[in-house]
């Protein structure tokens, strides 16, 4: 009994000795937010859209006869797309089977109808052939050496040569020794001149677009929003693809960093200016099955957001148009609404100023 009561007066002390429970909160602390209030603004709405650059005139060169190909010592790996070359430059040759053979047995008969003559020419001059027989040896001859000019003539034209000066642009690379069928293109050849560049756009934005826009070209090597040239808009199509797009033309005013002909680009197309118009960030816009939305803060319930759908229009400059749904004067989270639920409790806080 007296081993029990001592236990009893230990575990009463270590009762004493620990700390009271924390109490548990009873609702989350507020989320930190940056907030920003929706007015009217002039607004510069962009389109987003891809094409090819295409240079003033294009040169097909294609393959006119059955044979090997091989490349001049310059190309010696075959053709590349964005070589410069001047016109009349050999671009391949095509070592045809059939023509070898020709040209082969058009020299041999020249070797023996000359022989033949130089025979018959000594034999006329020692007076024992007749003027006659000299002179259908002559005629052999000078036919079996208008062959070998002709065939010459065809072997000659087995080299791929330029038909003007530009740059090449090659879609499908044909690799050395490889054997060719009539009628193969070879390359293109891109001529001098403005260049132009045929884009696409959706069906849905045919009536933003028109002639007269500025556009500016984005190559997929340089980092996000970084130009590489400048157009203008010459041409939208009234017709719409079987794809549903739309076609247009863009004239290059402004070509500097703007990659070869046949390559791909990417178009930033500067719609009509709105004067007003209600925008927000890009950040604050919160995407999910039920469509577009964003976070109003009501004051009257100590800064709570409330979830709210919007419809949005064009984009620009990182910020998207608000046709529905908002009103000038609220106060919207733009940053952090990613993590926020409806109803949950905020605190605005303040950009530092460095």
């Amino acid at each position: 009994m007296r081993l029990l009561a001592i236990l009893s007066l230990l575990l009463l002390s270590l009762s004493a000795c620990s700390p009271a429970p924390a109490d548990v909160p009873e609702e989350m602390p507020a989320a930190p937010v940056r907030l920003e209030a929706v007015k009217w603004e002039p607004f510069q709405p962009t389109l987003a859209l891809l094409g090819v650059v295409q240079p003033a005139g294009l040169a097909e060169v294609a393959i006119p006869v059955a044979g090997r190909l091989d490349y001049p010592g310059r190309f010696a790996g075959g053709l590349t797309t964005g070589a410069a070359v001047r016109e009349g430059e050999i671009l391949a040759r095509i070592s045809s089977h059939d023509s070898a053979a020709e040209l082969a047995e058009a020299r041999l008969r020249v070797e023996l109808t000359s022989s033949e003559l130089a025979r018959h020419q000594r034999a006329f001059d020692a007076g024992v052939e007749a003027a006659a027989v000299l002179a259908s040896f002559k005629a052999e001859a000078d036919l079996a050496r208008s062959r070998l000019q002709a065939a010459q003539g065809r072997a000659g034209r087995l080299s791929l040569r330029s038909p003007v000066s530009g740059s090449l642009i090659v879609d499908h690379r044909i690799p050395p020794d490889s054997e060719v069928t009539p009628g193969t293109p070879l390359v293109r050849v891109a001529a001098g001149g403005s260049l132009k560049v045929e884009g696409r756009a959706a069906a849905a934005d045919r009536g933003r677009l028109h002639p007269g826009l500025k556009v500016r070209f984005v190559s997929s090597g340089l980092q996000s929003g970084e130009a590489s040239g400048e157009g203008i808009i010459r041409e939208v199509s009234p017709m719409v693809e079987a794809g549903g797009t739309v076609p247009l033309i863009v004239e290059v005013t402004d070509p500097e960093g703007l990659p070869a002909p046949g390559e791909g680009v990417e178009l930033r197309v500067e719609l009509d200016a709105r004067p007003q118009a209600l925008t927000v960030p890009e950040d604050s816009l919160v995407v999910s099955e039920d469509g577009s939305a964003v976070f109003v803060v009501d004051r009257r319930e100590g800064l709570t957001a409330r979830r709210r759908a919007v419809e949005t229009g064009a984009r620009g400059g990182g910020r998207i148009e608000v046709v529905r749904g908002l009103d000038p004067g609220e106060r919207l989270v733009v940053s952090g609404a990613s993590l926020l639920e409806d109803g949950d409790r905020v605190v605005e806080v303040k950009d530092v100023k460095k």
